[in-house]
């Protein structure tokens, strides 16, 4: 059996040399790039970025990980690990990396994009003393500055008036973090947006953000030791999930919410995390977590009328800006406790948790009156309770989680993922969430920014059709049974349908095309009615992406793009074309990019999104409306293997604009320009 797969690995390795192998730790995928661009909960988070590049320095051995580490990766499904888990127990240790092709589930694709990160070791699981910990992993030290050269509105001044942004519009970010995957991983972030003051004003003390986090993992009985900053992630997002989650895309199976209870938080978003300690203490088959946060919030606070009431809040502040003194009031204006915890058996096969989590606010949160507000959260403690669970038999996997808030309303998300054949798979999902249910910081799947109102089923199948031509499909209907933003009637319903096909000849080729269909019900905009009547809205969108090398150090990338909205009589379309160059430098540590894209759109309906991979950690996305072109440069430059360097340069110009944007951000002429500068040293 042996001297068989040492065979197979060698030709499935000359194989795979003959194509060649070029794969960058910040190259995204046709399919990946769609996901981040309909992303918008947590958009600061670079927690997964930050965690695969240090994986292309400390490469995960795929012999010697378990269940949790493939999670963590973030780019496999439950049954892509189950598979290969299932490989290991049955023929031993991966020979080569190339192995991965005789995997059921591994395609050339998936390969491609994991190989950065992997590799195969035939030596015995480490085990790590607390020396180790201190000085097996890395240091690196991150500084970023950018600026917008057309100066907004909001920074005009006279001689008798002051600009409304009390600060200059440079963004700066410092970072610091040792890094050891894995096991531990300490830093601190310190950032600056801009409009904010420097060492004075409103921002005495420096930089208007600073976070820091001490975090060790796998050392002894410890699992996770989480002090300073840090996120919870726990079930299927009902009750808490503050990392990066997606929803649909057409990486249609990536529809379970996958990770570690506790993580460190080193990102520069300023509201979802939480600030204090946790562990997570494991025993066999046995999890239990625990933590506790105590922190400052940003939000609207309001002196009640009555002299009986106390203060209330009206809503929450997530932008982390403070660049005006109203804008500064209103930072850490009230006080959050919180605490939870959880219980989880797993024996690799079956996962059950029991998950709770309390908040209490110095002040209670007061919903406004508006009829599609009736159940939103109100009150100054928040109780969520849940039951998560996973497991495996065979070809399927199965995983849900159950949860009530303190008023016993109900929510519930459950679905199956299945290998139907060697070439197919699929995932049926079901979720029920009561129009009254409420919840901080969840993120499960689903169209609301939370879990509340909806109902719905979402069916998914992934085919192989060859190694190089996969096809992926989703189909979702759902309803809401109360009114919602902009949506006045109860139990409207809509329907999703999206398909993809994704054709990768090579390790450097990738062909990708994709349409998706959304049809729901809106609220008529300009009615005379004191009730506005529902209308049904339509929105179709096209895309085609390629990306192919052009010879020697040259890479090419284009995406065409067509859309179109209908809402009663009011016709929307939007387009866009890009053309992207790559040259790599063949005696120079030098790369180049640039990037022309060309767009069109009739309203804010058929507004358009494009992510820009432009410096590393910094996948920004750009919306696009009007009419107009925008470009942008990006160098790199290694100027030792422990040092680099990143330029670039943007610019957007619409034609027939002449101002852009809106409020104290408003730009007089037709053109944006912003340039960002980045270095790294690792050390």
């Amino acid at each position: 059996m042996k001297s068989y797969r040492i065979i197979l690995a060698g030709c499935l390795l000359l194989g795979a040399c003959g194509q060649g192998y070029a794969q960058s730790a910040e190259t995204l995928s046709a399919a990946g790039e769609e996901q981040l661009e309909s992303s918008t909960i947590i958009p600061e988070d670079d927690t997964r970025w930050q965690q695969l590049n240090a994986y292309t320095r400390h490469k995960m051995d795929l012999n010697l990980a378990d269940a949790a580490a493939l999670r963590s990766l973030g780019l496999l499904t439950p049954l892509q690990i189950n598979s290969l888990l299932a490989y290991r127990r049955l023929l031993g240790k991966l020979i080569s990396i190339y192995e991965l092709q005789a995997v059921p589930g591994f395609d050339e694709g998936l390969i491609n994009r994991i190989l950065p990160y992997i590799t195969v070791d035939a030596g015995l699981q480490p085990s790590y003393t607390l020396r180790d910990y201190l000085h097996k992993g890395e240091h690196a030290l991150l500084l970023r500055y950018g600026r917008q050269l057309e100066l907004p509105r909001g920074y005009a001044h006279t001689d008798s008036t002051a600009a409304h942004y009390a600060g200059s519009p440079d963004q700066l970010l410092l970072r610091y973090r040792y890094n050891f995957p894995r096991y531990a991983s300490w830093g601190v972030v310190m950032q600056k947006d801009a409009g904010e003051q420097f060492f004075k004003g409103a921002q005495k003390q420096g930089f208007d953000f600073y976070s820091a986090h001490l975090f060790i993992r796998n050392y002894k009985h410890i699992k996770a030791l989480a002090l300073g900053d840090f996120t919870v992630n726990m079930g299927q997002g009902l009750i808490n999930w503050q990392s990066l989650a997606f929803g649909k895309s057409p990486v249609v199976l990536q529809v379970k919410r996958e990770g570690e209870v506790l993580n460190p938080y080193a990102s520069t978003g300023e509201f979802y995390f939480f600030r204090g300690a946790g562990i997570t203490l494991q025993q066999r088959a046995w999890q239990l977590t625990a933590f506790v946060s105590l922190r400052k919030l940003d939000g609207n606070v309001f002196e009640s009328d009555t002299l009986e009431a106390a203060s209330y809040i009206s809503s929450f502040v997530t932008t982390g800006y403070h660049r005006t003194e109203l804008e500064a009031a209103k930072r850490g204006a009230l006080q959050q406790r919180s605490a939870g915890g959880n219980i989880v058996y797993d024996n690799g096969n079956l996962r059950i948790g029991l998950n709770v989590i309390q908040h209490k606010f110095s002040a209670p949160l007061q919903k406004n009156e508006q009829p599609y507000n009736l159940f939103a959260p109100e009150g100054d403690r928040f109780f969520n309770a849940s039951i998560d669970y996973s497991g495996t038999w065979k070809n399927v996997h199965a995983f849900g989680e159950t949860a009530v808030d303190a008023g016993g309303h109900l929510a519930t998300v459950n679905g199956i993922l299945a290998g139907i054949h060697p070439k197919a798979d699929v995932a049926l999902l079901y979720r029920s969430y009561h129009r009254a249910y409420q919840s901080l910081y969840s993120n499960a799947f689903g169209n609301n920014y939370r879990p509340a109102n909806e109902s719905g089923w979402y069916t998914a199948i992934t085919l192989r059709l060859t190694p190089q031509l996969k096809m992926e499909a989703y189909a979702d209907l759902y309803r809401f049974p109360w009114l919602k933003y902009r949506l006045n009637r109860p139990g409207a319903n809509g329907r999703e349908l999206l398909m993809s096909l994704t054709y990768t000849p090579d390790k450097q080729t990738e062909a990708f095309i994709r349409y998706s269909h959304k049809t729901g019900w809106e609220n008529c905009i300009g009615s005379s009615n004191y009730i506005a009547p529902v209308v049904l809205l339509t929105r179709r969108s096209w895309r085609c992406q390629v990306s192919m090398p052009l010879g020697g150090p040259w890479k090419l990338r284009s995406r065409v793009e067509l859309n179109h909205y209908t809402k009663n009589s009011d016709k929307q379309q939007g387009w866009l074309c890009f053309q992207e160059l790559q040259y790599r430098f063949t005696t120079l540590p030098l790369r180049l990019s640039g990037r022309l894209t060309w767009f069109s759109t009739s309203g804010s309906g058929s507004t358009l999104y494009a992510i820009e991979s432009n410096m590393l950690y910094n996948n920004s996305v750009m919306q696009l409306n009007g009419d107009g072109w925008q470009y942008n440069i990006n160098i790199r430059w290694g100027i030792t293997k422990r040092i680099a360097v990143w330029l670039r340069w943007n610019q957007v110009m619409y034609r027939n604009a002449a101002t852009i944007g809106s409020g104290w951000d408003e730009v007089a002429g037709k053109q944006k320009s912003t340039i960002q500068l980045q270095a790294q040293q690792l050390f």
